[in-house]
Formats: C-alpha cells, sequence, structure tokens
C-alpha cells in the first residue's frame, strides 16, 4: 500500500484545469456574442449577410486547435520515450490558439490578408497549433526551459512564413474612399480631422469593431467606442472580445491561483500601458487622452495578453522584481510597437522579445540567502497517495517559501549539472531539509532531496 503524502492542495493537473475552464468561459462567450453576426456586404445600397458566422468560426477554430494540441500531445506520448503526457496543458495551448486568432471582418475592410473566417481561418489555426505543440512546446523543451511562449512564437512563424507579414501595417484597414486609418504616432480623437478630411482615431475604432450588421454614427460619441471597447467588439481577437470578461474571469483566476500564477506581470503591464500613453498624448498634444487610454488598454490583443499569456509561467521569471520588469518592457515594447509600426497586434511581437530576456531577468530580485531560520505561512495541506511528477513549470512557488531565502529549483538545475562553484555561491548548505520547497510545488518534484544532496556535495569539496 502506498504511503499518504501531504503536498499544497496546488498540482500542475489543477492549474492547467484551472485556467482551461477560464479560457473556456471566454470562450462561450464569444461564441454566443458572436454567434449571429455575419459579414455584411453591400451592393446597390442593399445589405448581404456573407461568409460564415463569427461565433461558429470561434466554436470550430477552438475544436480543432484543442483536438490537434492534445492529440498531438497523445502521440508524442507514445512515440517518445521522453516526452511526458500533459493533457490539460496541451488543451490550455489549444484554447489560447484559438482565442488569440483574429475573427471577424471591419466594415472599412476592403482588402484580403488575412483569413479572418471560416473555412479559411481552420487552415492557420491548425497550423500554428502544430508548429506550436512539436516546435515550441515540445522541441524546444527538451532544453530543460522554453525561452519564448509557444503559442505567440508559432503566430509569428506560420504568419511570416506563409508571406502575411503585411498585417504589421493596417493595409487592410481602409476607411471608405481609400482613408488610411490614422496613425498612433500624433494626436488621435473622434471627429473627422479638418483641413485633411482623414478620420478620427474613435471613428476608425467604431468601424473596425462594432456589429456590422448595425449601422455605425458619423460621429462616434466616447460612449459608442468605450462600449465596444470595454463590453463587446465584433473584430480582433477572439478572446478579448468583452474586456470586461476578461479582466472579471482573469481575476478571479488571479485569486484562485494567486501563489502560482505571476499576476504582478499583468498589473505592471496595465500601468506602464497606461504611463506609456500619458507620456504620448502630451508628445502629440491636442489628441484625446482617455481614446488612447482606451485603446491601449483595452484593443483585444492586449487584454487578453496581459491575463493569459504574459503571465505564462515557461516564458517569464521567477523572481518578484524580475516580473515587475517583464511586465512593464513589455507594456513599453507594446505601445512603441503600435504606434510607431502600425502593428496594432503589436503585445505579441513585444511578448516574444520580453520572453528572451527572462534568463535574464531570473538574476534580477534574489532574496539574499540568510542562516537565521524564518518559517513563512504555507497553504493549505492535502494528502496525496499517488504522486505524480512533471517538468518544472517556473512559477518559483518554492523561492517564497524557503526558510533561509534559498532558490530551490536554482540549486536543483545546477546539482544536475554538478556545477559546484554554483552551488556553493547559491549557499545550497544553509538548507536545513523543513521540505517546504517541495510541499508546495505543483510539479511534484523532489527539491529538498535536490537541495539536501547538493548542500552534502558542496561539504565533500
Amino acid at each position: 500500500m502506498s504511503k499518504v503524502k501531504e503536498y499544497s492542495w496546488m498540482t500542475k493537473d489543477k492549474l492547467m484545469t484551472y485556467t482551461f475552464v477560464a479560457l473556456l468561459i471566454l470562450a462561450v462567450i464569444t461564441i454566443v456574442m458572436w454567434w449571429n453576426v455575419y459579414t455584411i456586404t453591400y451592393a446597390d445600397g442593399a445589405a448581404t449577410q456573407t461568409g460564415m458566422s463569427y461565433g461558429l468560426t470561434v466554436l470550430i477554430n477552438c475544436l480543432i486547435a484543442v483536438g490537434i494540441a492534445v492529440g498531438i500531445d497523445a502521440l508524442l506520448y507514445k512515440v517518445a520515450s521522453d516526452s511526458p503526457l500533459n493533457t490539460m496543458s496541451a488543451a490550455v495551448f489549444g484554447l489560447i490558439v484559438a482565442l488569440s486568432y483574429t475573427i471577424g471582418e471591419p466594415v472599412m475592410r476592403v482588402s484580403e490578408v488575412l483569413p479572418l473566417l471560416g473555412p479559411e481561418a481552420f487552415i492557420y489555426v491548425a497550423l500554428i497549433t502544430v508548429v506550436g505543440m512539436v516546435v515550441f512546446k515540445k522541441v524546444q523543451g527538451i532544453k530543460g526551459r522554453k525561452y519564448v511562449n509557444p503559442a505567440a512564437a508559432a503566430k509569428l512563424v506560420v504568419l511570416g512564413f506563409v508571406g502575411l507579414f503585411t498585417i504589421l501595417i493596417p493595409a487592410d484597414h481602409l476607411v471608405t474612399g481609400g482613408l488610411q486609418v490614422p496613425s498612433l504616432a500624433g494626436p488621435i480623437g473622434y471627429d473627422v480631422i479638418a483641413g485633411n478630411g482623414a478620420a478620427g482615431f474613435g471613428y476608425y475604432l467604431v468601424n473596425c469593431f462594432a456589429n456590422p450588421a448595425v449601422s455605425t454614427p458619423p460621429t462616434p460619441t466616447q460612449g459608442d467606442v468605450f462600449n465596444l471597447l470595454l463590453l463587446s467588439k465584433f473584430h480582433g481577437w477572439a478572446g478579448g472580445a468583452s474586456s470586461l470578461a476578461v479582466i472579471i474571469v482573469g481575476i478571479a483566476l488571479f485569486v484562485l491561483a494567486r501563489r502560482y500564477i505571476k499576476w504582478r506581470i499583468t498589473v505592471s503591464y496595465f500601468v506602464t500601458v497606461a504611463i506609456m500613453s500619458v507620456i504620448l498624448n502630451y508628445a502629440y498634444p491636442g489628441g484625446d487622452l482617455l481614446l488612447r487610454l482606451g485603446f491601449e488598454l483595452f484593443v483585444g490583443s492586449s487584454i487578453f495578453l496581459a491575463f493569459f499569456m504574459a503571465t505564462d509561467p515557461a516564458t517569464t521569471p521567477l523572481t518578484y522584481m524580475g516580473q515587475i520588469i517583464f511586465g512593464a518592457g513589455l507594456g513599453v515594447l507594446t505601445v512603441l510597437i503600435q504606434t510607431y509600426m502600425g502593428f496594432l497586434g503589436g503585445s505579441i511581437l513585444a511578448l516574444v522579445i520580453m520572453n528572451l530576456t527572462s534568463p535574464f531577468l531570473d538574476r534580477v530580485g534574489k532574496l539574499k540567502p540568510t542562516t537565521e531560520k524564518k518559517t513563512p505561512k504555507l497553504p493549505k495541506a492535502k494528502q496525496f497517495i499517488e504522486v505524480k511528477t512533471y517538468e518544472c513549470i517556473r512559477c518559483g512557488a518554492c523561492m517564497r517559501v524557503c526558510c533561509h531565502k534559498l532558490s530551490p529549483i536554482v540549486i536543483k538545475e545546477a546539482f544536475d549539472k554538478m556545477d559546484v562553484e554554483k552551488l556553493v555561491k547559491l549557499n545550497a548548505d544553509y538548507c536545513d531539509g523543513c521540505g517546504h520547497c517541495s510541499f508546495v510545488c505543483p510539479s511534484r518534484i523532489d527539491l529538498k532531496g535536490s537541495v539536501l544532496r547538493a548542500k552534502a556535495m558542496i561539504r565533500k569539496q
């Protein structure tokens, strides 16, 4: 009979299940909201519904992405001895791919750049899922850590490979009459700009995100714009269709799994984006600050990525300070890319860039080891008869419960490489075997055993 063991109530599977449920709620909200929405075309003054339902497209995208991701995970588990079965993690990845894909054709759309509805969109969702699972989740993980967010990197690679990087400029977002979308690198407002006849940015947002079946006002009000940005966008990332829903669901997930989700990245990101918006508003006087803030904070790619992609534990820093810097850098890059490159989904490119800084940010803000023992407050305990071990998800929970402020997962990595010099620098010999690190680890890694063996190795030198 297996011996009963006590661990923290949180496991990797449970964390992935909570995340999957949160994403599923957002998917259902979007599907319901977009179910009876179709692209509208006009001929001789008559409006005609064309294409597949936006909601049906999202539903099929979700089924395709989750099905392919879970299938690949199961297949590799069968054929590759070193590939663990991570069904819930794969399902979460699939939903993120589907919900970070742009759906819905804005009213002013006049050229075909990226398939935004089924059945053409299904091909790209499938390609992104395959590339993300094989290259950026499995192959990338062989070396011990993932350096870039799999969904974000796969999306950029697939779109780049098929020659669709023209989405970096809003070439397909042309206002009736051939007027270009107003640049963020200047003052933005709601009205048509006097002198050159260019539409105001508020007018563009309404034409971009409004329900195609509803006629848009010639001069949208602040209420028109913010109702769309906060409550119901009908174009853009499916997961960000309702910013309010993302905020409510995201915060609920953060509260439920606060020890294991890097919510500081999200907070730092939003604060930085707000500051950058204020700076740009003063750099380009005459614009509307609330309009710029609303767009930068609540556009679908920004709000969804901030809660559900930027917090990916595997590709973000371990330390609190590193996470704050990561979120701030993500915010700065997002605003700069959207303002000066015209890439209005710039957060995804910014995320991949910041992911590459994580190995360096891991070194920032480490707690200073001490021989003095201080027992922290531990999470709720639960008894387990069977224990399933996974690779580290880099949540950093072990670093916050060590009685001597050590970095157990970093010590384990150094021990696995037999790097005695690094073990000495990490003060592994301070460990007294309390076992708090193993207790809180959602992957159920024997951190206590590794650190104690590292301590013994140091004393033999």
